[in-house]
């Protein structure tokens, strides 16, 4: 996942695990109700807030334990949780390869 294509600092991958990984952390959330900040820490196998699907129709990405969507704040422009809205663009994500190297 990259954002205007800006370098390494917006290097997303998203994991066959399916935990969202830059080049040191992970995506996981500091709460599980609208409006809770992801945050990124180190990989921890005991967390079950470190997870999300991600739908290719929609191009969402859901955490796994609240349901949530994960949406950039418009005027914060802060990356958040919000409930799923399919027609937000906020709510988008691409993702360019998969672990495999190959288009999802």
């Amino acid at each position: 996942m990259g954002c205007r294509n800006l370098g390494n600092n917006q290097f997303w991958m998203y994991r066959k695990d399916r935990r969202i990984m830059g080049l040191l952390y992970v995506f996981d959330v500091d709460g599980l109700s609208p409006g809770s900040n992801v945050i990124l820490v180190w990989i921890d196998h005991k967390s079950d807030r470190q997870f999300f699907d991600y739908n290719t129709k929609t191009q969402q990405l859901i955490h796994r334990r609240s349901g949530l969507c994960v949406d950039r704040h418009v005027t914060s422009r802060d990356v958040i949780i919000e409930r799923c809205d399919e027609y937000r663009s906020q709510q988008r994500w691409t993702f360019q390869y998969t672990y495999s190297d190959r288009p999802l």
